[in-house]
């Protein structure tokens, strides 16, 4: 992928998650691209698409020491529900999607 696609890509990915109400933290941009929502749950990306059969963003609580892997960006609300209901311990978690 050229570096103007992955410009793109990336930019796609971050507006997707201020719209849904996540706030982009930039700490590790090189790696990944994440939104937190100030509250112990983030969702992460890849900076650069992964497989297609790949769960897209990975939902995590970070109190509860959850993960669980989805195709389309969630708000925060229905990313604490999701996790609540089908989060997995991240050693735990192997083909997860919804």
């Amino acid at each position: 992928m050229g570096a103007q696609r992955r410009r793109v890509y990336r930019e796609a990915i971050e507006q997707s998650f201020a719209r849904a109400g996540w706030e982009l933290d930039g700490s590790f941009s090189e790696y990944l691209i994440i939104g937190h929502n100030g509250d112990g749950l983030s969702i992460l990306a890849y900076p650069e698409p992964r497989e297609p059969e790949d769960p897209v963003f990975e939902l995590i609580d970070h109190e509860r020491n959850l993960t669980y892997g989805v195709q389309d960006t969630l708000p925060p609300q229905q990313a604490a529900q999701i996790l609540q209901e089908h989060g997995q311990p991240p050693e735990e978690s192997d083909d997860y999607r919804l």
